[in-house]
């Protein structure tokens, strides 16, 4: 029995909070598993059978949520689009994955693809029962490619269940706390936390019009270091008197120390870790302290370093790819997943030094960007950096940054970094250029994709 039916069934739960809408409604959870009945009874009345494909292309939200449980309780393959992509794009994404259905607030239609209406208040469409198998294929995550179509990572719920138990652990997370749901749902982290939630039986916030008083009423949450600065500013301008939240797990890219120094003040333990979609999330993980580490592997998973190329499995791994109709198995000959992440063993932890193919060299030596970026990043008016390659007669390739700076971009703001670097970085790998980042126009993706950025640097450049 999938875990929302088990609480339902419980006395010890049934009349417990389970979710905490976006209009800040309250749902127990024999209310909750009643309410996703209905949306998989409406699911099936319109088609969908076990085996199916559905997107859900949308922002969170309620109606996405329990469409997203009710998929995996009818047995369908659910696939999370973000609605910031090309209608092109989804539809060929669709074609791709096999996906017969989707529901979108906001697309009208789609080629080739079934548009799906939610459940009508008087409807009296009863949901034919299907076995609870935590084994089959349950969802697709998008997972950015160096090129092409992002390949969709396939997941059953076994394997949800199983990662979510060891952050579950460490940060202390049971049934009387509250998680709030800050990441979208068809990324990873977004998923990370909704299984977090089943496993233990505690509340989903979803965060109302004021996200930042939402997530102060969440035991814990999920961010990126952008939310994370924004979240200290919040605290510092509102200082409310009173809030819930302990426990903050960082992720996205590299989270700079003075942030979460600052997050300590307040009394809230932040985490930092690493993690991946093949993964089901998170893999290591640790309280933040001022090493450059991400701690030890959770409880069963497992790791080892070759040449360089970081290798996990274990608790969390996926079924495989979804190609051509099939499932393309994740794990190599021997057995393990090979990431394409560099990184080593320094002081019990392991520390992840970037992406192998975001290597490049500059001059005969090897540039790593996530290192450059590590190291600008801990400048107090840096916001977002990302370093990438310039093309250069004399040295191959220079470091370029695209940066967005807490105050304007401007020429004082470049000229007090590059001072500010000076005896930072070795001369080679400090930027030769700078060029405004602009992240606004890319809201609800978690990672900025570099191949986007190098398509636009191109663009700077004239080139």
């Amino acid at each position: 029995m999938f875990l929302w039916r088990q609480y339902a069934a419980s006395p010890l739960f049934q009349d417990k909070i389970a979710l905490r809408t976006e209009q800040g409604e309250f749902f127990t959870w024999r209310q909750l598993a009643e309410k996703t009945e209905d949306y998989a009874a409406a699911l099936q009345q319109q088609g969908v059978a076990q085996g199916e494909g559905i997107a859900l292309c949308g922002k969170n939200s309620t109606d996405i949520l329990l469409l997203y449980l009710a998929g995996i309780q009818c047995g369908a393959r659910v696939l999370g689009v973000n609605p910031a992509f090309p209608t092109e794009k989804i539809a060929r994404l669709c074609a791709e994955n096999h996906i017969r259905f989707y529901f979108s607030s906001e697309l009208k239609t789609l080629p080739n693809v079934t548009a799906l209406s939610l459940p009508s208040a008087d409807s009296n469409v009863v949901f034919i029962p299907i076995e609870d198998d935590w084994q089959r294929p349950a969802t697709m995550t998008l997972t950015s490619g160096s090129s092409g179509l992002p390949k969709a990572v396939v997941h059953n719920v076994q394997a949800h269940s199983d990662n979510a138990q060891g952050v579950c652990r460490l940060m202390q997370f049971s049934a009387q706390d509250a998680w709030l749901l800050s990441l979208p749902l068809y990324h990873v982290s977004g998923q990370g936390i909704v299984w977090r939630w089943l496993s233990v039986g505690a509340e989903l916030h979803l965060p109302t019009t004021d996200f930042y008083a939402s997530l102060l009423q969440a035991t814990h949450a999920s961010l990126v270091p952008v939310q994370l600065q924004r979240l200290l500013d919040y605290l510092h301008q509102c200082a409310p008197n009173t809030f819930r939240t302990r426990h903050i797990l960082l992720g996205g890219m590299h989270i700079p120390v003075a942030l979460t120094q600052a997050l300590a003040q307040f009394g809230i333990q932040s985490y930092c870790g690493y993690g991946m979609t093949e993964m089901a999330s998170t893999v290591f993980a640790k309280q933040s302290n001022g090493s450059a580490g991400v701690g030890q592997p959770l409880p069963q998973r497992e790791f080892k370093l070759v040449n360089g190329e970081i290798w996990l499995r274990g608790a969390g791994a996926a079924l495989g790819y979804w190609k051509n109709n099939r499932i393309v198995p994740i794990m190599n000959d021997e057995q393990w997943f090979a990431t394409k992440d560099r990184g080593e063993w320094r002081d019990d932890e392991l520390v992840v030094l970037g992406r192998a193919d975001n290597m490049f060299i500059s001059g005969g030596e090897n540039i790593q960007p996530e290192e450059i970026e590590r190291v600008i990043l801990a400048c107090e008016n840096v916001e977002q950096v990302f370093i990438l390659p310039k093309e250069d007669e004399e040295y191959g390739q220079r470091p370029v940054a695209m940066i967005k700076f807490k105050d304007n971009f401007s020429e004082s703001a470049v000229k007090n970094l590059t001072i500010w670097l000076n005896d930072k970085l070795e001369k080679f790998k400090q930027p030769v250029q700078y060029f405004p980042l602009n992240s606004e126009n890319r809201q609800g993706n978690i990672k900025i994709s570099r191949v986007q950025l190098k398509a636009e640097l191109l663009d700077l450049l004239g080139k």
